[in-house]
């Protein structure tokens, strides 16, 4: 299949930009507003470090970018540090291939070997049953529904809360 799943470096941004602001502009599935730009971008990817538990993983299929999976801090408070928040997006021509469960996967294979991860948790903007699905496939149990907690593309949109435990 030619598909590379690899940590994601600066060589990447321009690509994981693209994916970044077609969820900004046409999509509810990220909470952002603003597009981001290269200079943020770089900014963001000095957060992640492959051995820790903020991790980018980028997906390839012969050299073109397919989508990437991060895993984030969850909340500023020290005490949540073995807690993060994990998200996946794939370029809209490789959806529907089993490349974001492959990518997921490899995070949280990931995130598990590095031993600093006790829970990951995921928010899924509803509906949305194709990342429903990819969550309960990975393990991740849903434990909460946020009402309305976002306003965005004019209206107000509910976010799902799934959580998977790692030990």
């Amino acid at each position: 299949s030619g598909l590379t799943i690899r940590p994601g470096q600066e060589n990447d941004l321009p690509a994981l930009l693209e994916i970044h602001n077609h969820f900004v502009r046409e999509t509810v599935a990220t909470f952002e507003i603003e597009k981001a730009t290269l200079e943020n971008r770089r900014e963001w990817l000095r957060g992640f470090d492959e051995t820790g538990p903020h991790q980018l993983l980028v997906a390839e299929i012969e050299g073109l970018m397919a989508g990437y999976a991060t895993s984030t801090r969850y909340h500023e408070r020290p005490a949540y540090a073995p807690s993060v928040m994990s998200s996946v997006y794939l370029h809209p021509d490789h959806m529907g291939q089993g490349i974001g469960i492959m990518l997921y996967q490899a995070l949280l294979d990931s995130l598990e070997k590095t031993g600093k991860v006790h829970r990951v948790y995921a928010g899924v903007v509803i509906p949305n049953p194709a990342s429903e699905h990819l969550h309960e496939k990975l393990g991740f149990h849903e434990v909460g529904l946020l009402h309305e907690a976002g306003y965005k593309l004019g209206s107000y949109q509910s976010v799902r809360i799934y959580e998977r435990r790692m030990d």
